[in-house]
């Protein structure tokens, strides 16, 4: 057990340490508030990022999981509750609400993945939205503004398509 706890501070000081001489850290352990991380928000993530509950970085590759997470970029296998990425996502996001500014991978979504812009991809959840979609939606309400592909669940919505609503399936190419 002590062994456990002296590798895991050497860690953490070789993330705080690694983050201010390369602007990059390896290991971010983020708490509530923001500044309350290990690294500050400010410092990118290449590598793990574990949010205890909540944690913000610009950017971030590689893994993020806890319950919140926002960031401006992101491409990573993201696990959380809640996941926020600002202006662009590649990889697989798995939460119960995620949100993107452009988003091009799978959107795993229990109640909602929501796409500000450009999605390509793959969207399944109870509610999936975004401006314009690539790809493939599967929810309860699927919604978007021009599609380029397949809808599937009660209600689809292509409001920019020859049939703007259709249920089970619809589609656009």
């Amino acid at each position: 057990m002590k062994k456990s706890l002296v590798f895991a501070a050497f860690v953490v000081a070789f993330a705080a340490v690694s983050a201010s001489a390369f602007d990059t850290t390896p290991l971010q352990l983020a708490i509530w508030p923001s500044r309350l991380q290990v690294v500050p928000e400010y410092i990118d993530v290449s590598g793990i990022k574990l949010n205890l509950p909540f944690g913000r970085n610009e950017n971030i590759v590689g893994f993020d999981a806890g319950i919140a997470s926002s960031s401006q970029k992101t491409s990573a296998l993201q696990i959380n509750l809640i996941n926020r990425v600002h202006d662009r996502y590649a990889g697989l996001q798995a939460g119960l609400l995620n949100q993107t500014g452009n988003s091009s991978g799978v959107q795993f979504g229990m109640l909602m993945n929501t796409t500000d812009s450009v999605a390509k991809g793959i969207q399944v959840g109870l509610i999936n939205t975004s401006t314009e979609m690539s790809g493939l939606q599967v929810g309860f309400i699927n919604y978007t503004e021009f599609m380029t592909g397949f809808q599937i669940g009660l209600i689809n919505i292509i409001r920019e398509s020859i049939i703007p609503f259709f249920p089970i399936v619809n589609f656009c190419f």
